[in-house]
C-alpha cells in the first residue's frame, strides 16, 4: 500500500441541534484551527499472578475527548465563545468531519466555557478540551473499485453436452 497523508482543510465542525448526528446544530468550522478526537486508556487494578502461574490482566477502559483550539471571537453575536458560554457543562450532539466526502466522527460531548481575552492587538485563540459522553461514532469513508462501482458479470457456464441415445 501506499503512503496516504491526509490533511485538515475542508471539514465540518456542528456542535448541538438535536440527535446523532446531530440535525440544525450550528457549524463552527470556520473558528477552528485544530481538532482531535483523543482517546486516552486506563488500566484499573493490577495484573494479578495465581498459584499455578496463570496471569489475570487489569481491566482496561477508554475515555474520549475532543480537544482543539478555536480563533477568538467574543465580539460576534452566535459566535464559538458564546456558544461555549451558554452551553457550559451541557451536553449536546456533535458532527465533524475532517474533510468533505471523508470520514464522519459524530457522539456527544459535554461542552465546557472557553477563555475569553489576551494579548492587546493581536490575533487571539483559545484552547478546549471537552470530554466526550461514551464512545464517539465512526463512519469511515467508503473506496470505489476501480471498475467505477459496476459489478462484473459472471462468465457464463457452458452448456452440458447432450447425452449419447442409445438404442434399446
Amino acid at each position: 500500500m501506499a503512503v496516504t497523508e491526509s490533511k485538515l482543510k475542508t471539514g465540518t465542525l456542528t456542535l448541538g441541534g438535536t440527535g446523532v448526528p446531530p440535525v440544525g446544530g450550528t457549524e463552527f468550522a470556520c473558528q477552528a484551527t485544530n481538532v482531535r478526537i483523543v482517546p486516552s486508556f486506563n488500566d484499573d487494578g493490577d495484573e494479578i499472578e495465581t498459584l499455578c502461574g496463570d496471569k489475570l490482566s487489569p481491566s482496561t477502559t477508554a475515555t474520549w475527548n475532543m480537544q482543539g483550539t478555536s480563533i477568538q471571537d467574543f465580539d460576534a453575536v452566535d459566535g464559538f465563545i458564546q456558544y461555549t458560554w451558554e452551553n457550559n457543562l451541557t451536553a449536546v450532539p456533535f458532527s465533524w468531519q475532517p474533510n468533505e466526502n471523508a470520514t464522519v466522527i459524530t457522539g456527544m460531548v459535554q461542552i465546557r466555557a472557553v477563555e475569553m481575552g489576551g494579548d492587546v492587538n493581536t490575533r487571539i485563540t483559545t484552547d478546549f478540551d471537552w470530554p466526550l459522553q461514551g464512545d464517539p461514532t465512526v463512519t469511515w469513508p467508503v473506496t470505489t473499485p476501480l471498475n467505477g462501482g459496476a459489478e462484473e458479470e459472471p462468465e457464463p457456464e457452458p452448456e452440458p453436452e447432450p447425452e449419447p441415445a442409445y438404442d434399446q
